[in-house]
């Protein structure tokens, strides 16, 4: 919905689960039926290293803070020049959490950022 969260290195979590009804026959015979029940849409997790601009997650967040609107988003995958490789719309788009990075002197390490979005629905093709 015309904010551009940036370029994230990671993204886990798109994936949907047929919740399946399990129903036996109740005349003593040994079949169970396999019923199909609701699509369930996991959480997506998207992370990359804290850079110049770490405010743009927290600014969209911030936007949230007056009343949550559902979004719509696009996800893409995009090969080492840039191109769109596949595309992804996701709908009904709410944060779920944001993560900040964890400091520690002892294990030196890139300091992260992760943002969690929960969403309705998904649709192939998005643009880059």
């Amino acid at each position: 919905d015309n904010v551009d969260l940036g370029l994230f290195s990671t993204c886990d979590g798109l994936s949907i689960d047929m919740q399946i009804e399990t129903r036996e026959d109740g005349g003593g015979g040994s079949t169970v039926y396999q019923l199909p029940g609701r699509f369930k849409y996991t959480n997506l997790h998207v992370t990359r290293p804290i850079g110049p601009d770490p405010a743009t997650p927290m600014r969209w967040l911030q936007t949230m803070l007056h009343g949550i609107n559902p979004s719509t988003a696009q996800l893409a995958a995009l090969d080492p020049a840039g191109r769109l490789v596949f595309g992804w719309t996701l709908l009904g788009v709410i944060p779920a959490k944001w993560t900040g990075p964890s400091f520690d002197v002892e294990n030196p390490s890139q300091a992260k950022e992760t943002l969690e979005l929960a969403y309705t629905s998904i649709m192939l093709g998005a643009s880059a």
